[in-house]
């Protein structure tokens, strides 16, 4: 898995995705094996996202490295790998856990997400991240700071349970 660096300040939608993914040259990216410049485009697989008042089916573009022959989803920092519910949306749910506020507002904001998936997602921050970034010293924002530093002390996605390999990839400035 590849995970692209991204703009928060937008929702997630397939133009966002596709203009995320557009900018960066599939040569400028490095497969999980360690090698550059070895991934060509390998097609692609519908992902779904609970946003706003409905679900958002993805289209995920899929590289295949020439060396290692392993194939790799293209992310956006926006999405966490195996999860419907977007970053932004489980750092509210969170948030809300931590400061006692309740979940409505998150609900309100986005109606598909229900009760399931907040309590999914405090169960799933308590028993796989909470000390992880306690022990760490990472705090929850800014946002940016908290995927690199997750990158860098863990190897992937916040929130990602799943230990599959991922590379979060920083667009040069």
């Amino acid at each position: 898995m590849i995970t692209l660096s991204a703009n928060f300040c937008n929702p997630i939608s397939q133009k966002i995705y596709d203009d995320s993914i557009s900018a960066v040259p599939y040569y400028q990216l490095t497969c999980t094996c360690g090698c550059s410049g070895c991934l060509v485009g390998h097609g692609s697989y519908p992902r779904s996202i609970k946003a706003g008042n409905a679900r958002i089916v993805l289209r995920i573009s899929r590289v295949k490295c020439r060396i290692c022959r392993r194939t790799h989803a293209i992310l956006i920092a926006n999405i966490v790998p195996y999860s419907q519910i977007a970053l932004k949306d489980q750092l509210d749910i969170i948030s809300d856990n931590t400061t006692s506020k309740g979940f409505s507002s998150v609900m309100e904001h986005n109606p598909v997400i229900d009760e399931n998936n907040v309590g999914s997602i405090v169960r799933q921050y308590r028993h796989h991240w909470e000390q992880r970034l306690l022990s760490g010293g990472i705090p929850l924002s800014p946002v940016s700071l908290l995927i690199e530093q997750c990158f860098s002390f863990f190897g992937r996605q916040f929130m990602q349970i799943k230990s599959t390999p991922n590379i979060l990839f920083l667009r040069p400035t």
